[in-house]
């Protein structure tokens, strides 16, 4: 789930609870938590161990962020249409009654989707693992070859060298850092991105099941019903992420980011973006996302345009989100930055661009803490 800059913090604590109760549904609270029946049945046998970013969702993913695509903006959504109204005078004050059905269809349909998200993923992740015949059944598991040995390099440094300055002086050349708190560095071989592009096409080219990756993207894939976390994303992670973010993020007020030296788990999916078409992404619009940290690749692809944007952190006030810097993304090259540092992507002008998007996450920090709504699970308070 992706996130506009402003939440819903006006809300009270009491209006929150409600709403959460009543997007849930009639399963009450015990939706947040895996079904019995979903980890027990014989057609998800093979995808029921633990999935971290199932047990440690927040109650907000039912009721905050709600991305209206006919809008282009994130809303706030209880579960009702006059509640949505109400919280929304702004938006549908001049709306037709037709214009305003078509938005509480599509919130009506998000919401179901994510009530049932985790057991249709897993559903979908047990399907393909039976019925599914992979191009390049080697890109499934990480290799040395398929690592750049800049990063190898790189996260070897990180390891003795944990700070973030210690670092970059150590890495010079390799590291780059614009804007501050945004650095790029290479990540995969050319080889790696060539075969996973073709893995994707020829996926996407089956009749296999799928998902749109998030609320904001209709194109790319998730990598969990893929099969494409065990061997090769999460000992990406563990291996050359975590110990690069560690270092990169250790200290600082704009620098600091909390779970930074703890990523144990993450979200992973492709995105891509063509030109103005039926069904394509073109852009995205202005966000933070549902990470202590992202990673993005650009798996390649010729294209024109498409050029990220970066802004001021979730917590910063507008003069820091008024400004854009650009960030030029290269095929087989990483931008790491924090989950809650805002940015956008322009216009996808000719060609088709792929990317590898990782939301890294940590345990240590969701247990207790939501990166989206910004509240203490523990004790409802918002957190500055």
């Amino acid at each position: 789930m992706m996130g506009a800059r402003v939440s819903s913090n006006y809300r009270i604590v009491v209006h929150r609870v409600v709403a959460w109760a009543r997007a849930i549904g009639t399963n009450g609270f015990a939706a947040l938590s895996p079904s019995a029946s979903v980890l027990n049945s014989p057609d998800t046998a093979s995808t029921s161990g633990r999935w971290m970013e199932e047990e440690f969702l927040c109650p907000c993913y039912y009721t905050d962020n709600f991305f209206v695509r006919s809008l282009g903006r994130h809303v706030t959504y209880d579960g009702t249409s006059s509640g949505f109204d109400a919280a929304h005078p702004d938006l549908v004050g001049d709306m037709t009654d037709d214009r305003r059905r078509e938005v509480h269809k599509e919130l009506e349909e998000e919401l179901e989707r994510r009530r049932g998200h985790f057991a249709a993923a897993r559903q979908r992740r047990a399907f393909i693992a039976a019925n599914y015949r992979p191009l390049h059944p080697n890109v499934y598991t990480l290799r040395d070859e398929f690592v750049d040995p800049r990063w190898i390099e790189l996260a070897e440094l990180a390891r003795t060298h944990r700070s973030k300055d210690a670092l970059l002086e150590a890495a010079a050349g390799v590291v780059r850092q614009r804007p501050r708190g945004v650095f790029a560095f290479p990540a995969l071989t050319p080889r790696f991105c060539e075969l996973m592009r073709e893995e994707l096409d020829h996926f996407e080219g089956s009749d296999m099941p799928r998902a749109h990756p998030n609320t904001m993207n209709k194109n790319g894939l998730l990598l969990y019903e893929l099969g494409m976390y065990d061997e090769l994303l999460t000992p990406l992670l563990e291996r050359y992420v975590s110990p690069v973010a560690a270092a990169l993020f250790d200290g600082g007020e704009r620098e600091m980011a909390n779970g930074s030296d703890s990523l144990d788990h993450h979200r992973s999916f492709t995105v891509r973006y063509e030109p103005e078409g039926a069904g394509k992404d073109v852009d995205l619009a202005y966000h933070f996302d549902d990470a202590e940290m992202t990673l993005n690749v650009n798996l390649g692809g010729h294209f024109e345009g498409g050029e990220l944007l970066f802004g001021g952190l979730k917590s910063d006030g507008d003069e820091k989100h008024s400004a854009r810097y650009p960030h030029f993304h290269r095929e087989g090259i990483a931008i790491l930055h924090r989950g809650s540092h805002c940015h956008e992507a322009l216009p996808v002008e000719s060609g088709k661009r792929t990317n590898l998007i990782m939301w890294c996450r940590s345990s240590q920090v969701r247990i207790r803490y939501c990166a989206m709504c910004g509240r203490d699970k523990i004790t409802t308070s918002k957190l500055e």
